[in-house]
This record gives C-alpha cells, structure tokens and sequence, in this order.
C-alpha cells in the first residue's frame, strides 16, 4: 500500500505536527485494509468510467465488497454505467455537511456487494475542490470497509486528481489509440510522477529548492535537472531520505489499458509506452490489458448496462475478465482464474433485468428521448457544418 504519501503536499501555514497528522490520518483511525484501484488518464472520453464501472461490477459479481466512488467531479456520470439511473444524495451533500458520514452518500446498486458514491456535476464549481475538502474526500475514502475500492477520475492533471491518482495502491491509465490520446497518457504518469516527487520534497526542508524547480517546470527540460540527477542529488545530501524516495518511488504501480484497438498496431501501443515510461521515467509499468474496439461497447453503454452483463461474451467483456482474473490474483494467489469467471453467470442475468425494468430521467429526458438525440448528433453536426460553410463564403 501507499499509506505513507497519501498526503504529503500540505499548506505552508499548517504546524510539523499538523502536516504529520494529516499524513498519518487526521481521524486518527487505522485504514481498512482494502485494495484502492484508480482510473485516471489525461484524455477525455477514453472509456475511463466504463472500466471503472466493469471493474466494479465484475467483482462484485465475484463476490467481493466493492465501492465505486465518482471522483470525476466536473463530469460525475458514472452511476449511469452500473444502472443506477438517479441520486438521491452525492458528494456535494457530504461537502457541505447536509449529512453526517460518507455512508449516508452510499447509493445501493443492483448487483449484490457494489455500492456507489456518486457526483453532481451540475453545480458550478463542483469540480474545483479546496484543499480541506480534498483532505477530508481521501480520510474518510481511507476508512471505508470492504475488499476494493474503485476511484474514476476525471480527465485532466489538476492537482485534485493527481492527488487521487496518487491515493491509489493500484493506478490504471486508460489510453485511447490516437496519437494526441497516447501522448496525454504518457504525460499523465510523467506528471504524476511529479506530482509524487514535488510532495515529498515538500516534507524535507532541505529539499525546497527541488519543489520550485518541478513547479516551475524545470524538471526534464535539461539534461542538467533529469530523475536521474535529481535521485543522485538527494543521495548525496541524505541518504535516509534517498532511501525512503526510492521506496516510495518503486510502490508507484502503475497499470496501462489500451481501449479501443483495432489492429495489431494497436495491440502494441501498451508494450512501447511501457519502453517509453522505463528509459523517460525509471518506471517498471505494467499491462493490464488492451480492450478491442466493438460496436458492443457502445450499445451495452446506451443501455446503462456494463457490458460485461449486458455482453459477457463479447471481445471488451473477455478482456475485462482477464483483468479482473489478474487484480483478483494479485490480492490472492490461492485463486483459480478458471473458477473465478464461472461464478457470475447468475447474477449477471439477474442484475440485467432489474436495471431494464427501471424507469428513468435526466433533466425531465426520457431514455427513448436521449437515445433520439444521440441517434440525430451526426445530422445535427453536419447541418451546423453546412450553416458555418454558408456563413464563410
């Protein structure tokens, strides 16, 4: 686990002992031992909140007890992808104290062991959360109790969601196939990376001078001013603190999926942004998995239903089982992968007809109303072309 950097970049105004105590965990409550597992990414509109909510889904169905919380604050649509079609209380009511524990927040779902903590994007401000705010999210995120918890995360490198990123024992990075998409995703974990550096500089006085030089954006830009020369520099002036960087440094896990891939190029995107992170960054990543692009995906998804339930047997769904299969094993080697994809056979016929059988609407939409609109979006983007072709000649 990461317990020990959850919270390391704290206000300059805060006493030794109050910065000591937010790392530590204010509440003064040990953590739940639980498997943390982010999804994050730089690029929008990769298929972030659907992993996020497959996964979860898949290991409920498997039998663990699991929390999908929505950290994508600016964007808080997840609870779509699991079937949950409203909310009756979000983050926003626990921020501004309308009630008294994170639980009251807790949104039931359809599939046994799976609960939700949901966003409302739609207050202007939600997703620029102040410090103390933050603070409290991870603490009581910390304390929560069961098997796995799953953060989606917005799509961006703001400090909130390097911060969440960072919380994480597990970090998945969903990349797309696009070039612009594989190089927001290759700068998301360099940032991250940053970011973990620039908090840890900033609990040794004797390293300030480091924390400007990230800041300012000074880091990488020379050969001068590389990790290289920066782990070098920190052994010649401490070496306990050289030591407890590199701890920290190599329980930075970081996982890559690949989504939507349609040839065998493709397919080879994770292996040489694994090269890439290795020789740029110093880090041993690993593949979770590459997801083939199906046209699947994207009715499972107009359905509010995971396509793991609503498609078990697609390509994305097999590729999600493995994935499940490795984070399952990487908790408890005892496991037989096998065996693990048999059991959710019943529940996901189950959890499937209890989501159509719902009624729901967004903003006074009916879901026969949004599917209108999402089937007209083509025709409606070529007549504003038409009109802006008019209006420049």
């Amino acid at each position: 686990y990461q317990e020990s950097n959850v919270l390391e970049n704290t206000p300059e105004e805060l006493q030794p002992e109050e910065k000591s105590q937010l790392r530590d965990g204010a509440s003064g409550t040990e953590r739940v031992d639980k498997t943390i597992i982010a999804v994050g990414g730089a690029k929008g509109g990769v298929g972030k909140s659907a992993l996020a909510a497959n996964l979860a889904v898949g290991l409920s169905l498997l039998g663990q007890q699991v929390v999908l919380a929505d950290l994508d604050l600016g964007g808080a649509d997840v609870h779509l992808y699991v079937g949950v079609k409203s909310l009756s209380r979000t983050w926003n009511d626990f921020l501004e104290r309308k009630v008294d524990s994170i639980k009251d927040i807790m949104t039931p779902t359809h599939f046994e062991g799976l609960s939700l903590i949901g966003g409302d994007s739609s207050k202007l401000g939600s997703e620029n959360l102040p410090y103390s705010q933050k603070q409290k999210i991870l603490r009581h995120l910390r304390e929560l109790e069961g098997n796995y918890l799953i953060i989606d995360l917005g799509g961006n490198s703001s400090y909130n969601v390097l911060d969440f990123f960072l919380f994480a024992d597990h970090k998945i990075v969903v990349s797309g196939t696009e070039p612009a998409s594989i190089l927001d995703s290759y700068s998301f974990v360099k940032v991250s990376v940053y970011r973990l550096l620039e908090r840890f500089f900033s609990e040794h006085k004797s390293f300030k001078d480091l924390v400007q030089k990230i800041k300012n954006g000074s880091l990488g830009q020379s050969k001068d001013l590389s990790l290289d020369s920066i782990f070098k520099e920190v052994r010649e002036r401490d070496a306990s603190a050289h030591d407890k960087l590199k701890d920290r440094y190599d329980r930075f896990c970081v996982s890559l999926v690949v989504n939507m891939a349609e040839n065998r190029k493709d397919f080879q995107i994770a292996e040489s942004m694994q090269r890439v992170l290795k020789e740029k960054c110093y880090l041993n990543v690993g593949i979770l998995g590459t997801m083939p692009f199906d046209k699947l995906a994207r009715r499972a998804a107009r359905s509010f239903t995971p396509i793991i339930v609503e498609y078990p047997r697609s390509q994305p769904s097999k590729a999600i089982h493995q994935m499940l299969a490795a984070i399952l094993l990487d908790r408890d080697q005892s496991l037989d992968r096998d065996d693990l994809l048999q059991k959710t056979n019943l529940m996901r016929s189950e959890a499937k007809d209890q989501i159509r059988s719902e009624t729901m609407t967004l903003d006074g939409l009916t879901i026969s109303q949004i599917n209108n609109i999402y089937d007209r979006v083509p025709k409606l983007r070529q007549s504003f072309q038409k009109i802006l072709n008019i209006m420049t000649t």
